[in-house]
């Protein structure tokens, strides 16, 4: 078992930050991953007179939940956030992995960046995936590559002061090394949901469909995921646990993988969150794993 000391982790972390928005400065926006069919031809929903201006721009729409960093941020459970990024305005979520397996080895993953981008659109957002360098000693051999990267588009379409739901959809680009690509496009289709249950704790939910390719075959994957989250009163820490289930897990006719992950979340600015996760995966038939997991995000 290897596990990538946190001042180790923290400051790969911190460094990816730095290039990223390094990056950034040098361009003007960029798109990311999560296209909704018809999203860009609905109406742009009216702000009510009386929402509440937020830190991170006007309302988006009534009763607009996206009021916070943490409720926009969607790294780095499973599961996605509803809400979107405002128009003009641009989220970098980056961080590091470090995953370990009963079977032997382990691989590190880095930066891991999503940079989300609004549109003239309010509610609808662009998605690009990056890719990460990955470094893997699995199968008792050392190797590096390059990971795939994705684009894609999100939209929330309606919420209530309790309730919020919107679509999303990503497609990979299988760009990634000999051994760090699926070797073909992998399509997402998704329906994110969040409940309040009061002013502590908060359900979320991403029921999504994958139609994966490997290059020579294509499979789907049904990927339920349930979160629960917990604000502590009259701070900006929040505490998450994440569910998440994936058929078909490792290609056609495989055994369905359960994983489970727990963490936390701290924003020391309101445009500003850091993020600390541990997670794990019980199910013998797919490989049983753990890792650990750091990240930030900025809003801009």
């Amino acid at each position: 078992m290897r596990i990538v000391p946190w001042c180790v982790l923290l400051a790969g972390v911190g460094a990816c930050l730095i290039l990223a928005c390094g990056r950034a400065g040098a361009t003007s926006a960029g798109p990311s991953p999560v296209p909704s069919p018809g999203a860009t031809t609905a109406p742009s929903p009216a702000p009510s007179a009386a929402a509440t201006e937020s830190p991170l721009g006007p309302a988006l729409i009534p009763n607009d939940p996206c009021t916070t960093l943490s409720a926009i941020v969607t790294r780095p459970t499973v599961t996605n956030s509803v809400c979107t990024v405002r128009p003009k305005h641009v989220l970098l979520e980056t961080g590091i992995q470090d995953t370990w397996y009963t079977g032997g080895g382990a691989t590190l993953q880095v930066p891991q960046a999503l940079v989300r981008v609004g549109s003239e659109l309010a509610g609808l957002e662009f998605d690009f995936q990056l890719p990460s360098y990955q470094h893997s000693t699995v199968g008792g051999t050392s190797a590096s590559g390059v990971t795939d990267g994705a684009l894609g588009l999100k939209y929330i379409v309606g919420a209530s002061p309790k309730f919020n739901f919107g679509v999303q959809t990503s497609f990979t680009i299988p760009v990634g090394t000999s051994g760090f690509s699926a070797g073909g496009t992998i399509q997402n289709y998704a329906v994110n949901a969040a409940l309040s249950l009061g002013p502590v704790f908060e359900l979320e939910s991403t029921q999504n469909v994958s139609i994966e390719n490997n290059g020579r075959q294509s499979w789907t994957s049904y990927q339920p995921t349930l979160v629960v989250n917990a604000t502590l009163p009259s701070t900006t820490l929040s505490l998450f646990g994440e569910a998440a289930l994936f058929t078909n897990a490792v290609g056609p006719v495989t055994p369905t993988r359960t994983q489970i992950m727990l963490g936390a979340s701290e924003d020391p600015t309101p445009r500003l969150q850091l993020d600390l996760e541990y997670g794990f995966s019980p199910t013998l038939g797919t490989g049983k794993y753990g890792y650990l997991g750091a990240g930030l995000s900025y809003y801009h």
